[in-house]
């Protein structure tokens, strides 16, 4: 299903719950170090890569302004307006 871009900014503004610093923290604990699927690679969990990705979205808009986001850091699939 795609998604127009205000329907993925709202669910992100709904379901990020932690601050920049805070999630960055978070990433470095014990707790999250030990939990999250692993890649077939041995890297970071698939968790870690998502939390880094939400940690640079929210220092491009602290605020969480639904104007202050674009299509770098929105998501989506790259398609003008429509995001899976």
């Amino acid at each position: 299903m795609v998604k127009d871009s205000e329907t993925v900014i709202q669910e992100f503004n709904e379901l990020v719950n932690m601050s920049a610093s805070d999630l960055e923290t978070w990433l470095k604990s014990e707790d999250s170090t030990s939990s999250g699927w692993s890649k077939e690679d041995g890297s970071e969990t698939i968790g870690h890569e998502s939390g880094r990705k939400v940690i640079e979205i929210l220092k491009k808009n602290p605020e969480r302004d639904p104007e202050g986001y674009d299509e770098g850091n929105a998501g989506g699939d790259g398609e003008e307006g429509h995001y899976e």
